[in-house]
């Protein structure tokens, strides 16, 4: 699965050429300045601050996107952003991307001359020029995707729309991590992408979990997946201030009353208590237990379920379609089931939409991961070795990575922690070979680790026979099966991988039904 984010940036870069290029634009900053001297500072902002308990809704006007093709061709910016503003949105949010989502630095313009509400420009800006244009066109406020560019422009940009145009910059996270550059760049208004751009994955738990890492001083945004009024309610409660919801109104028969409805329904919901609070959090242990809370109880999506060593691109095929959620792809050229990126790239691009692939090194440095994992396509990377957490925190900021821990004699859970930014797999402990070795975890090692880590894998001799017990001794978040299912070393057996699958969903809805009744 391509980096779709990846591929937008690199063609804004070429838009952005042109646009600097044109005779047209070569007064921007003047312009700009000029309008902004006489506007209201900060008005995004205010509106957020000016009614604590009042439920936020950022209204969004796009057209299409990668991930739901043409949302809706017959309304006009204009028309949308006074069915917003009756409906009670507190801004309007403008996507104006033009080859991804169909949208225009014209619809922003549109949307300023019939609204007096705060408006955000929503684009993936890399270049002053466009702060600029959008000050120009008369935005309150722009985005700014911490994913889409390193912390020194990040910081270039949120200070030349704060501190010199006074704009607002809503900074959008959506890791762990990502948060934390945020902050550190001092990002006043965080938006919480709930949508991986990488792969245009939406999950809900996102905004649930990194509200228990943001300091209680920042304004907190849910974006993307925001569809039903309950959700906005456990949402608000949790700390968030503003909600930008886009293809749920856009898309509805009456945008106007669609917005209302959500307004009006959210009032009246109850909160889900959850240990996601928001507050600072002190440690990464302590994001990790919350994370865990989350995770333990709502499971929606069930326990996932990893196969690794596949080989062929007929292996990974079989496997997703079984039901696997992840598929490992083997980089270790000492290893039987070692294959080359480009049999990898092979297998990665006939993969259906909800199998990950994941590519497992041993030992190496950042920039050779990076290299071998962009040429076979992958946007997970595991880590085997002698890593330390400065790697992992560096590819992190491209890829979801894995960190693997061995439960030999000497592991301690609380290490774990060091790693905040990563997933982690427990593995068993063998001197000579990673993974694949039919050995069994220490079971109760890997039980003591979930408070420390944010995602567990539990990996390590399990099969059908086996696997169910495991799930209940450690209740990991997923499994991760190789030899297990294997006729031969990366020879995948499919009745193997069908029992498998079927032990896993059985213990699963025992796990869920005794979550479901702690709530």
């Amino acid at each position: 699965m391509t980096n779709i984010l990846s591929e937008i940036i690199e063609r804004k870069r070429e838009l952005v050429a042109r646009l600097r290029g044109d005779r047209a634009s070569q007064d921007f900053r003047e312009r700009a300045l000029a309008i902004r001297r006489d506007a209201t500072p900060h008005r995004f902002v205010q509106t957020l601050e000016s009614e604590p308990q009042r439920l936020n809704i950022i209204a969004e006007f796009k057209r299409r996107s990668p991930s739901a093709g043409i949302i809706r061709s017959d309304l006009s910016a204009t028309e949308v952003a006074r069915c917003y503003e009756r409906g009670g949105a507190c801004a309007i949010s403008v996507l104006t991307d033009e080859e991804y989502f169909g949208g225009s630095i014209f619809d922003l313009t549109a949307v300023r001359a019939s609204t007096d509400l705060p408006i955000v420009r929503k684009d993936f800006i890399i270049d002053p020029i466009q702060l600029y244009e959008a000050a120009i066109a008369g935005a309150d406020a722009v985005l700014l995707i911490v994913a889409a560019m390193d912390d020194r422009l990040l910081r270039e940009l949120r200070e030349l729309a704060e501190d010199q145009l006074g704009l607002d910059a809503l900074v959008e996270v959506h890791t762990p991590d990502e948060l934390r550059r945020a902050v550190n760049v001092g990002a006043r208004i965080i938006g919480v992408n709930n949508r991986d751009l990488r792969t245009f994955r939406t999950s809900l738990d996102t905004s649930e979990c990194l509200i228990a890492e943001a300091p209680r001083d920042r304004i907190m945004i849910s974006e993307s997946g925001l569809k039903n009024a309950k959700s906005l309610g456990h949402l608000q409660a949790l700390g968030f201030r503003g909600f930008l919801i886009g293809e749920a109104l856009i898309g509805a028969s009456d945008p106007e009353k669609a917005l209302r409805d959500l307004i009006d329904g959210a009032k009246d919901q109850p909160s889900l208590q959850i240990s996601c609070s928001h507050r600072p959090v002190a440690d990464p242990a302590e994001f990790s237990t919350a994370h865990s809370a989350v995770a333990t109880a709502d499971r929606s999506n069930g326990i996932q379920i990893k196969i690794c060593g596949v080989t062929n691109v007929n292996g990974g095929r079989m496997c997703a379609e079984l039901g696997a959620d992840m598929i490992g792809l083997n980089f270790y050229p000492q290893s039987p089931r070692y294959i080359e990126p480009e049999v990898a790239r092979q297998i990665v691009e006939t993969l259906p939409s909800h199998a990950d692939a994941v590519g497992v090194f041993v030992n190496g440095n950042a920039d050779e991961i990076r290299n071998t994992a962009n040429a076979a396509g992958v946007r997970c990377v595991q880590l085997h070795g002698d890593f330390s957490p400065d790697v992992g925190r560096e590819l992190a900021r491209e890829f979801r990575v894995i960190q693997v821990f061995s439960t030999h004699p000497q592991f301690r859970p609380e290490d774990v922690a060091l790693f905040s930014h990563c997933d982690v797999l427990l593995d068993a402990h063998h001197p000579d070979l990673r993974g694949g070795t039919g050995q069994m975890c220490d079971w109760s090692a890997a039980r003591a680790t979930l408070p420390f880590s944010r995602f567990l894998i539990l990996s390590g001799g399990l099969n059908a026979e086996n696997v169910a017990s495991a799930i209940k001794a450690v209740t990991p978040h997923a499994v991760d099966v190789c030899s297990g299912v294997e006729s031969a070393p990366g020879v995948k057996d499919r009745g193997a991988i069908k029992d498998f699958i079927a032990a896993v969903r059985t213990p699963e809805r025992s796990l869920a039904a005794t979550s479901a009744s702690q709530l």
